[in-house]
């Protein structure tokens, strides 16, 4: 009788344990994931924007206009204020301002600060690679932990973004680069104090 309890004891305890490696598993599965720069394909460390490319990052790039190819071609107002912050080794982030709080250059200045020195993600972060005048985004779906691309091409002071798809791989194909939408956004100049390497 006694062995016997002592074999209950034993497999109950067999059990506890393995629910409690299941309940661990799934608490982790359900934790987001903090991407590391090794996660992101892009990533290259040696990566140093030319300077005579037409991308600038002493600035942010404001979303001016949208265009889609409605009624022959139709434009219209962002319903939302967002603008893009590149830096010369390859790091981009996307900053959002639904309460459109974000006015002055001074608050531009103030958003980008705060974005660079923090240490947590800022969910909009990313890398970029160019190819002559075009450009694409890889950044991360969190809830899908997939990546996506933003495909589009830079102009003087003009950042147009064409596509945005988890499809391509991030590869230079020119049909990503064509679409019936797109996001035009402006050079705002900044006067940007030399700038490290950001946290991401």
């Amino acid at each position: 009788m006694k062995s016997g309890t002592g074999y209950f004891k034993f497999g109950l305890r067999q059990y506890n344990c393995l629910c409690m490696l299941f309940f661990l598993g799934l608490c982790a599965s359900c934790t987001p994931k903090v991407y590391q720069k090794s996660d992101y394909t892009f990533y290259d460390r040696t990566f140093r924007l030319d300077a005579s490319t037409v991308l600038r990052t002493d600035g942010v790039y404001v979303l001016d206009h949208i265009w889609t190819k409605e009624n022959g071609g139709t434009v219209r107002q962002p319903k939302e204020h967002r603008f893009y912050k590149f830096y010369s080794t390859g790091q981009c982030n996307l900053t959002l301002d639904p309460s459109n709080e974000i006015k002055t250059k001074a608050n531009y200045l103030t958003a980008i600060n705060k974005d660079f020195t923090s240490k947590n993600s800022t969910l909009f972060e990313g890398y970029y690679k160019l190819e002559n005048h075009r450009i694409i985004i890889q950044a991360v779906v969190v809830p899908r932990r997939q990546f996506e691309y933003k495909y589009g091409y830079s102009e003087q002071d003009t950042l147009v973004l064409v596509q945005t798809t988890t499809q391509g791989n991030g590869k230079f194909d020119d049909r990503y680069f064509t679409g019936a939408y797109k996001e035009y956004y402006v050079f705002l100049p900044l006067e940007i104090k030399e700038e490290n390497e950001p946290q991401w």
